[in-house]
């Protein structure tokens, strides 16, 4: 993929105000533009915030083990295949 000279130039100036763009941080990217795009959309004095559209993952939850998720994996092929019958 070849970017323009604009759009490098917009990305450029995007890095210089907000920071590198990266895969690691894609989240980010994605809600700093929705903010940008919910601005002008907003009542007046109100400004978008990152909060509102960035999605937070939950850490709380136990990872489930390979065994776990190969079992659970089994069971919904079992219901479809009785489903399929």
């Amino acid at each position: 993929m070849r970017f323009t000279d604009a759009e490098m130039i917009g990305m450029v100036a995007y890095q210089n105000l907000y920071g590198p763009v990266t895969p690691q941080r894609l989240d980010m990217v994605a809600a700093r533009l929705g903010m940008d795009i919910a601005a002008p959309h907003m009542k007046k004095g109100k400004r978008p915030k990152l909060k509102d559209h960035l999605i937070l993952w939950s850490r709380k939850v136990k990872q489930k083990t390979g065994r776990e998720l190969l079992g659970m994996l089994k069971g919904i092929q079992a219901e479809y295949d009785r489903q399929e019958r």
